[in-house]
């Protein structure tokens, strides 16, 4: 069984001649453990895709699993289900600068049900920081970090609540190539504890380092078993690319 099935999956936004189709009935399936990378030009619709797989957008039409599960309707219900089986981490960072470091990691678990003590909330976030190489960071502000600092501080708040799925939209967009390699390795770390990634990037370096690529073009994606990369090895399994360690186990609900 997937992790996550989307089957026939459409967004049309507007009415009459302001309608507008973003997305085509399109499927696509994740298995646990494994990284997925989207590719296609800007304005192809990877980011609206990610926005229904993340719960974040509601479809206009087609079904969307989640461990065999339909998503849930009911906002109360998306929202339980976002916090608890997806991690996000988009290409601008969206992280509070004027806030320290621990508090933008523990903004997840701020909201998560059963509720977290704030003593657990704060040693979460300690692993989670030190899982990216930022433990030195926990009390400093955002505003005082690099661009790569930053990123990786939302790769923290993205691991925090040990996600199933780890939704990626264009995460080195801003960053210098090596700053790039590393988020990425860190990123694609997640699959030690069986998680999954999937990533919409416009960076083959990005792409190739995936298990897996699939192409989008006009609100259309490829079959779901469309390309598979050639190398046929996580790059964090080659030793110049050692994944770094990410705290916790993957657990069950």
């Amino acid at each position: 069984m997937a992790l996550l099935e989307a089957s026939g999956l459409s967004k049309t936004y507007g009415q009459g001649r302001s309608r507008v189709e973003a997305l085509h009935g399109v499927s696509l399936s994740v298995w646990a453990g494994e990284a997925v990378a989207m590719m296609g030009p800007s304005g192809c619709g990877k980011s609206t895709l990610l926005n229904l797989i993340g719960l974040t957008l509601p479809v206009t039409s087609g079904q969307l699993l989640v461990r065999g599960e339909p998503a849930p309707t009911r906002e109360r219900d998306r929202a339980r289900l976002r916090n608890e089986f997806f991690g996000y981490l988009h290409q601008e960072f969206a992280i509070v600068e004027s806030d320290t470091v621990a508090a933008n990691v523990t903004i997840p678990l701020e909201y998560a049900r059963p509720r977290v003590g704030r003593r657990q909330r704060l040693e979460r976030a300690r692993r989670a920081v030190e899982s990216v190489g930022l433990g030195w960071a926990l009390r400093r502000r955002a505003a005082e970090l690099s661009g790569g600092e930053r990123q990786r501080v939302a790769i923290a708040r993205a691991l925090v609540n040990e996600p199933h799925l780890v939704i990626a939209d264009e995460p080195t967009a801003a960053l210098d190539l090596a700053t790039a390699r590393e988020i990425v390795t860190l990123l694609l770390s997640v699959r030690q504890r069986g998680a999954s990634v999937l990533v919409a990037t416009h960076d083959p370096r990005v792409a190739e380092r995936c298990d897996r690529v699939v192409a989008m073009s006009d609100g259309r994606l490829a079959d779901d078993d469309s390309e598979v990369l050639a190398a046929g090895t996580p790059v964090d399994a080659t030793p110049t690319d050692p994944a770094p360690t990410v705290s916790g186990n993957h657990g069950s609900e």
